[in-house]
């Protein structure tokens, strides 16, 4: 396939468009590029970093080739695109699906440690009342008592931003919408895609995390995901193949 084209290559050939958009899909740590002066494409290669700097006893290297990684792109692009423009109903049902799940996934982890926070905290303001009365009795120290509940309620105060901030964020869950309309809008745009620019690119995509290559019938296989604009991650169905008749 042809090399992705932005009009700012450097003399080496780097790809600036996907600087900071691939990740490790195991420890999260973005993918360093690996290239040398002379090496073709083929050579050019990607690996995580937290491999390159803490060794493989942290974190596999999860290589993958530039041009490995172009090819899975591209064909994942044209693979949503096309499901996209010819299922559209299907297309829109699955997309508000897995979003509507997401949030409500995240809204009852954020429900339960906003109640753990709340219960916790009540729990402290007993425990920093009977500090107050233990010391008034003289059954503990001025020192003690001060140096107690100072650690009660720095843990207090910690746990109360967390309760805002919780708040915030399950109000924000509550209201967000996946906007599938203007990822058809980049569909109808880019009707025919034939190769990956630093354009398609942009528009199309978020992230990308790279999966370590595994032997699958003595065959080297790496997978990708990509977390799309507008709609996050989705892979679409594979086609079913038509049965032939006699």
């Amino acid at each position: 396939m042809q090399r992705i084209r932005d009009g700012r290559l450097t003399p080496m050939g780097e790809m600036p468009i996907l600087s900071g958009m691939v990740f490790c899909a195991d420890c999260g740590a973005k993918l360093y590029q690996v290239r040398h002066r002379g090496w073709t494409h083929e050579q050019e290669h990607m690996v995580c970093a937290t491999y390159r700097k803490k060794g493989k006893e942290i974190c596999s290297s999860h290589q993958i080739r530039n041009c490995v990684l172009e090819e899975l792109l591209l064909d994942g692009v044209r693979s949503v695109t096309a499901f996209a423009r010819d299922h559209e109903d299907e297309f829109v049902e699955m997309v508000t699906k897995k979003k509507r799940a997401e949030v409500d996934r995240s809204l009852r982890d954020g429900k339960r440690e906003l109640e753990q926070a709340q219960t916790r905290i009540r729990k402290l303001d007993d425990i920093i009342q009977h500090l107050y009365e233990d010391n008034l009795e003289g059954k503990i120290s001025d020192e003690r008592f001060v140096k107690l509940s100072e650690n009660y309620e720095n843990e207090q105060k910690t746990l109360e931003a967390r309760v805002s901030e919780l708040r915030r964020l399950i109000v924000s869950e509550q209201e967000a919408n996946v906007n599938v309309g203007r990822f058809f809008d980049l569909v109808r745009k880019y009707t025919d895609i034939r190769e990956l620019t630093a354009e398609v690119i942009r528009e199309f995509v978020e992230q990308i995390y790279v999966h370590q290559a595994k032997l699958v019938n003595g065959k080297k296989v790496q997978r990708i995901r990509i977390v799309w604009n507008c709609i996050g991650e989705l892979t679409p169905p594979m086609p079913t193949q038509k049965k032939e008749t006699a």
